[in-house]
C-alpha cells in the first residue's frame, strides 16, 4: 500500500536515488531534466526539499561531504526501498493531462480566427522542437533492446506526433 504523505515528487526522489545510487539534490534536477521531466510536469525546487522530508520520515538516510562544497548525499533505506516498491506495485490510475494550448484553446471565442492560428502555430513549433529533442536521444542510443526506462522515449514520439497532427488539422481550419 503507498503512503498517502507521498506525492509523485518523493517517488521521483527514491526512484532515482535507488536506481543512481548515492546522489545530491543537484544529481537528482540533472537526471529529472534529461529523463522523467519530458513527461511529468513538477517544479524542480521539489528536488531540492524532497529529500530532507524524505529523510525525516526515514526513507533516505543522508550524509554531508567533509571538504569542498560539503554537499549533502543522500541513500535510500530499507524502509525508502519498501515505499518505492510498494508504489511501483499499485495501480497507476487514469493518467493527467495539463496541456495549456487546450486550455486556451477551449476559452477562445468563435470569431477572429488569429489568435487561434497564432495558437497553432506556437504549438506546432513547440510539439516539433520537442520531438527533435527525442530524435537526437534516441540517436544517442542507437538500435537495439532498450531498457525499460527508454520506452517512454517511444511514447514521446506518439504523443508529440499525435500532437503535431492535431494542431495541423487546427491550422488548416482557420480561416486565412
Amino acid at each position: 500500500m503507498t503512503d498517502a504523505s507521498l506525492g509523485p515528487s518523493a517517488y521521483i526522489v527514491l526512484g532515482f536515488i535507488a536506481r543512481c545510487g548515492p546522489s545530491t539534490s543537484y544529481d537528482l534536477k540533472r537526471w529529472a531534466d534529461g529523463s522523467v521531466g519530458y513527461f511529468w510536469t513538477f517544479p524542480r525546487s521539489q528536488l531540492y526539499a524532497e529529500p530532507q522530508r524524505l529523510s525525516d520520515l526515514g526513507l533516505l538516510s543522508e550524509s554531508q561531504e567533509e571538504g569542498g562544497r560539503r554537499r549533502r548525499l543522500y541513500t535510500v533505506t530499507g524502509a525508502g526501498q519498501r515505499a518505492l516498491e510498494d508504489w511501483l506495485r499499485s495501480p497507476a490510475g487514469f493518467p493527467e493531462l495539463r496541456d495549456p494550448g487546450l486550455l486556451r484553446m477551449f476559452f477562445m471565442e468563435a470569431g477572429d480566427p488569429a489568435p487561434l492560428r497564432a495558437l497553432a502555430q506556437e504549438q506546432l513549433a513547440l510539439h516539433r522542437a520537442r520531438l527533435a529533442e527525442y530524435e537526437t536521444q534516441a540517436a544517442q542510443h542507437g538500435p537495439g533492446p532498450q531498457p525499460l526506462s527508454r520506452r517512454t522515449l517511444r511514447m514521446g514520439f506518439l504523443y508529440e506526433h499525435a500532437n503535431i497532427t492535431f494542431w495541423e488539422e487546427v491550422l488548416a481550419e482557420c480561416p486565412e
